[in-house]
């Protein structure tokens, strides 16, 4: 190993780039830290929801059906609630005709 300068001038440069160069190795684990969290949530499977409603294609998309949140009938899903559900059947939007969210729901 290499002996370090006796000055105290040299001494300080050397503090000073070493301290530099740690803040910059903090930075990288940090940045490093975040991928990985990042990673490691996007690789674990999120819940299915429990109700989904279908969009319609369009500037300002319109709901077209109400989903069982397993269902892989629709496209353009959005999750919602249970409540949101109901109330969009019974408003008059339609349930799918494969998952039959009426029927689960109880709503005619």
């Amino acid at each position: 190993m290499h002996e370090l300068p006796s000055d105290l001038n040299r001494l300080r440069t050397i503090e000073t780039y070493l301290q530099l160069q740690l803040q910059r190795v903090q930075r990288q684990v940090a940045e490093a830290e975040q991928w990985e969290a990042s990673r490691r949530s996007a690789a674990q499977p999120r819940t299915p929801p429990e109700w989904t409603l279908q969009m319609d294609i369009g500037a300002d998309p319109s709901p077209v059906a109400v989903h069982h949140g397993e269902c892989t009938g629709g496209k353009r899903l959005r999750r919602i609630t249970r409540r949101d559900a109901i109330e969009a059947l019974s408003v008059g939007i339609l349930p799918c005709a494969l998952c039959r969210p009426d029927r689960k729901l109880q709503v005619d």
